[in-house]
């Protein structure tokens, strides 16, 4: 007897029942929802309009345009030279330089297409992936399809269908979950690294915080299985927990190694503000007033129809799911089996609402919570809990204890999917307005002006209206769609980067926050003196302001902007022969700013860095004889010096730069506290300036082994069952 109950105690817990399998059902299921993202999108599928909402305007489709250029050129983009005098894109992870998708599509399509096409086939991996867990959960094959059709469609994805990133990492959290549930039941090495492959894949996707919510998912997952296992076992399975998670979080930031570790750097250099702080974490949180919106999802209005009176940043505080699937995930919730799903969303949402919620008083000093603000976002795993409780409170209402006629059921299936779809369908369609083909392909008249000139020069561009992320057309998104094209034509964020454009503005997530500085510096300059000294140096030819702006150079208007040009702009590259050292890179922008009031820039220089054996000569006469771009990570001047000098590149200086001269590596100096160069001897030389960033080449080759041990776990297991049948 006491052998036979130490047999029951070490028991393994039962296995999860999967509803029986229909093959024709499934396949009509899974097929449906992709069809119905066909349909809603069909206009964007078929690139009869692009979707050009806010972010995706003036940030996503620039970068893809531009990942676009690179990938057809044959490499990655790594390095932009269209905005911020220089800026390294491929660290900045939003714009998912190393994402599969990311690549594919920007491969075959320009910014625009790619950007509907990222959307569409990301909300089609949300409805199937939620789709197959549902049913590995037990859930019949309605409830499921139920639970897949809410998640995709829901609020919280609509609503920041501008946040292309924060979509393609999201839509991974069901697969994610799916094989974290087969690898802790099965044991199973091949579910682990897939597992690690999704989680990798979220990484790479580019939106931290959607990263952050999912790791905290797969936690609780694994937590919630080990307690079962705890109390059908009665013991607790500390080392198939720990690697499950450390197989998944581990292998899976190997795979993303090269992205982490390149936007690590980056961060680093970012400035961080009020980060950390309670009042930081907890800005953008959701209000116990906006949880009407589960029920009325614009009672505050809504931009897509220009009416919106609520809180800023609409798009926070979306959670709507639809009446009939937020109505079956509360009968879910009421089940036993739903309970832990239950308490996994209601914590979602209790967490959403961070400014009325006092675990954020602790909570603050947790890495992940302290990083992000916008905690708002809970939303998402509360929207992925609630879907998947639909579909569990479908099954407790379509039980046969209730229908003794199953036809019925069908019937009322029916009904519930087409008011359910006419339900979401008819909330997106105002979130998804696309601007025309017609509209988007249409010329800029300003730009051809501008790229008439054949010479290497800078610009300097304030749109002459304010087109930032709350920016609306007249009548909203919904109801001006075309009014996207006053918005490209403004030229706000990086727009330019469409028309390959060199600017010295662009989008400023991730500014370095010295160079935030310096730009400080110039434009007081420029606004309160009337000096574009500082523009000057680094090489700024136009600056395309407002027609208020009044400066002392020859003046064009055209079309909301006063167009100056300015014949003092530096050139592409330029030699100093007096150096001045300054010990960090503040003391040298002072310095600079001294050099700047004496007129002196072209002569003379601050450098913050070592310039090894060279000393420049005062007086030293550089000619340069050619400067060929050979792509944006790689310039390579020609020079003949009379004497030792600093050749200065018109770029921003950025550690990830290295220098060559006549193939002997040199050092780059950061110069004026913002552009680069590099020490150049008496004689002629040719002078190679490479990007190569830490985070690249420590990180693909880490990247590249992590996934080659993951392809191994996945396919190894299938070859030995081929051996053993053999």
């Amino acid at each position: 007897m006491r052998k036979q109950k130490t047999k029951q105690k070490a028991a393994a817990p039962p296995p999860v029942v999967v509803a029986p399998l229909s093959p024709r059902a499934e396949a009509v299921a899974i097929g449906s929802l992709l069809l119905l993202q066909l349909a809603f999108w069909w206009k964007a599928a078929l690139l009869r309009g692009f979707y050009l909402v806010s972010d995706a305007c003036f940030f996503f489709e620039p970068m893809k345009s531009f990942l676009h250029e690179r990938l057809r050129a044959g490499h990655l983009a790594l390095w932009s030279p269209y905005i911020l005098s220089g800026y390294p894109v491929g660290a900045e992870g939003q714009i998912a330089t190393f994402y599969p998708p990311s690549l594919l599509f920007s491969w075959l399509l320009d910014g625009g297409g790619a950007v509907n096409w990222l959307l569409i086939s990301h909300l089609m991996l949300a409805g199937v992936g939620t789709y197959l867990l549902a049913r590995r959960l037990g859930i019949s094959v309605f409830g499921a399809w139920l639970g897949g059709a809410a998640f995709s469609f829901c609020g919280y994805f609509f609503a920041h269908l501008q946040h292309v990133s924060l979509i393609c990492a999201g839509a991974w959290l069901p697969l994610l979950v799916l094989f974290v549930d087969r690898a802790w039941e099965r044991g199973s090495l091949r579910d682990s690294a897939c597992a690690a492959l999704a989680w990798a894949a979220t990484a790479l996707a580019g939106h931290p915080q959607t990263l952050f919510y999912s790791s905290l998912t797969v936690l609780f997952w694994v937590v919630w299985r080990a307690v079962q296992e705890r109390r059908a076992a009665r013991r607790w399975p500390v080392g198939r927990a720990g690697a499950l998670l450390g197989i998944t979080f581990v292998l899976g930031a190997g795979v993303a190694a090269v992205q982490l570790l390149l936007t690590r750097d980056l961060s680093a250099l970012a400035p961080h503000g009020e980060a950390g702080t309670l009042g930081y974490v907890t800005s953008f949180s959701l209000l116990s007033k906006h949880l009407f919106g589960l029920l009325a999802p614009n009672f505050q209005g809504s931009p897509a129809f220009g009416d919106y009176h609520g809180e800023r940043y609409y798009w926070e505080y979306v959670l709507y799911l639809g009446l009939l699937p937020l109505a079956l995930a509360l009968v879910g919730a009421a089940t036993r089996r739903g309970w832990t799903l239950a308490g996994f969303a209601a914590g979602a949402l209790l967490l959403a609402l961070a400014a009325d919620n006092p675990l954020y008083e602790v909570l603050v000093y947790l890495p992940g919570f302290a990083t992000f603000r916008g905690h708002a976002r809970f939303v998402f795993l509360f929207t992925f809990g609630a879907a998947l409780l639909a579909g569990m409170g479908w099954d407790f209402v379509a039980h046969p204890r209730w229908w003794r006629d199953r036809r019925v059921v069908t019937a009322v299936a029916g009904v519930v999917a087409v008011l359910t779809l006419g339900d979401l369908w008819h909330f997106d369609k105002s979130l998804a307005a696309l601007t025309g083909a017609e509209w988007y392909h249409h010329g800029n008249r300003l730009v051809e002006g501008l790229q008439a000139d054949r010479e290497w020069w800078r610009t300097e561009i304030k749109p002459p209206i304010v087109a930032d992320a709350e920016w609306t057309p007249t009548g909203g998104w919904a109801g001006n769609p075309a009014g996207w094209a006053d918005a490209r034509y403004a030229l706000g964020a990086d727009i330019p980067q469409s028309y390959d454009l060199r600017t010295i503005e662009g989008y400023a997530t991730f500014v370095d926050a010295e160079h935030a500085q310096f730009m400080g510096v110039a434009e007081s300059a420029l606004t309160g003196n009337r000096d574009a000294r500082f523009h000057s140096l680094l090489g700024v030819r136009y600056l395309l302001l407002p027609r208020a702006y009044q400066l002392p150079l020859p003046r064009q208007d055209v079309r909301g902007f006063a167009v100056f040009r300015n014949a003092s702009a530096f050139p592409r590259a330029f030699s100093v022969g007096e150096v001045t050292p300054g010990r960090s890179r503040a003391e040298a922008r002072a310095k600079a700013l001294d050099l700047a009031r004496e007129d002196r820039l072209r002569q003379a220089a601050t450098v913050h860095g070592s310039l090894g054996t060279v000393r420049p000569t005062k007086g030293a006469n550089v000619t340069v004889t050619d400067i060929a771009e050979i792509r944006p990570e790689q310039v390579r001047v020609r020079a003949r010096a009379d004497g030792e000098a600093l050749l200065v590149l018109n770029e921003r200086w950025d550690p990830g730069w290295e220098a060559a001269v006549d193939g002997r590596a040199g050092p780059v100096v950061e110069v004026d506290g913002f552009l680069m160069g590099a020490p150049l001897p008496a004689g002629e030389h040719v002078v190679e300036f490479c990007y190569r960033p830490r985070g690249l080449t420590v990180g693909l080759p880490v990247s590249l082994i992590s996934l080659a041990a993951c392809v191994f776990l996945v396919i190894a297991p299938a070859r030995r069952g081929r051996r053993r049948a053999g």
